[in-house]
């Protein structure tokens, strides 16, 4: 119950980032500085732009599986979190869905960046950290438009215009925050402001990962908390032994492996764990009383295929 609490908690905060705003209007998408279109990374594995989350009060776990909030690559592919429900356990595999732009769509968005004048240079807002304690912080990531930027601000929805602010706190800070939330509502609500000929596709479509990091924990013999539920097990889909698999991560403290899988591997996983739960466990054949949990997390086209280490989380 304490991790869930946790989870709800960051649920929470993230949710508290979002406030409605409509698209921006400058003529200069993403700060060209000459009227003219932005340039960008076209490549079909490099990100235009990014907004993820980082720290915050949650269990290890959450960071090491959570995604990206949203993901501009340069073929015009967007990729965001698909609907999230509380129904317990929840699937294995969170839904990720994707759309894909034109680039008068992707030059939209460009110009709705550029309209925060927020990405000129790297910045660090964490003047809510006075008074706001555990929060994560959001990150924005720009490739495009001549700069190469990361805002970075700590407890997102937590400032605003009006409200009696600690000492340290500038109103040009509480000001950003603002224009953040809103540009945070803009980029998930891309449908709801865009012209319909940014769009190449009609709607929003499953996003199916090409590669995965698997997260191994044997929990054979240990306590599964899961109320009346039956124990769900499952026989290991491929040949890789899971108590061997990856390399142990010494930052969660319980043995827990890191690997990844791809092509064939990834398609495996990718049937196996669509059709699976939070609380399912495998066991390989070799051995039908071991358990063994796996938590997926989908890598997307601009990522690594490799198991970050998560100092610090």
């Amino acid at each position: 119950m304490k991790r869930i609490a946790l989870v709800l908690l960051v649920l929470g905060i993230l949710l508290a980032a979002c406030s409605s705003g409509g698209p921006g209007t400058s003529p200069d998408p993403g700060g060209s500085g000459d009227g003219g279109d932005a340039e960008h990374p076209t490549g079909s594995d490099e990100a235009i732009f990014i907004i993820d989350f980082e720290g915050g009060f949650v269990p290890v776990q959450f960071h090491a599986t959570a995604t990206p909030v949203f993901v501009l690559l340069g073929d015009g592919r967007v990729i965001v979190q698909g609907m999230q429900t509380l129904e317990y356990p929840g699937p294995a595999l969170p839904p990720l869905m994707e759309r894909t732009l034109t680039e008068e769509g992707i030059q939209a968005v460009l110009r709705a960046i550029g309209d925060t004048n927020l990405f000129t240079s790297d910045l660090d807002l964490r003047g809510a950290a006075n008074f706001v304690a555990d929060a994560p912080d959001t990150v924005f990531i720009l490739n495009g438009g001549g700069q190469e930027v990361t805002v970075r601000v700590y407890g997102l929805g937590t400032l605003a215009p009006g409200q009696d602010m600690p000492p340290g706190i500038s109103s040009a800070e509480v000001q950003a925050h603002a224009v953040l939330q809103q540009l945070h509502e803009q980029m998930l609500a891309l449908e709801t402001w865009l012209p319909a000929g940014a769009w190449e596709d009609e709607g929003w479509q499953p996003y199916e990962p090409g590669a995965f990091r698997l997260y191994v924990r044997d929990v054979t013999g240990q306590p599964i908390e899961r109320g009346d539920l039956p124990e769900e097990v499952r026989t290991w889909p491929t040949d890789a032994d899971p108590a061997a698999f990856g390399e142990e991560q010494a930052f969660f403290g319980d043995g827990t492996r890191c690997g990844v899988v791809e092509g064939q591997e990834a398609a495996i996983w990718l049937e196996e764990l669509s059709s699976a739960n939070q609380l399912t466990l495998w066991a390989p054949s070799a051995d039908p009383d071991a358990r063994f949990s796996v938590a997926p997390r989908p890598l997307l086209p601009h990522e690594e295929v490799a198991c970050p280490e998560l100092v610090g989380a």
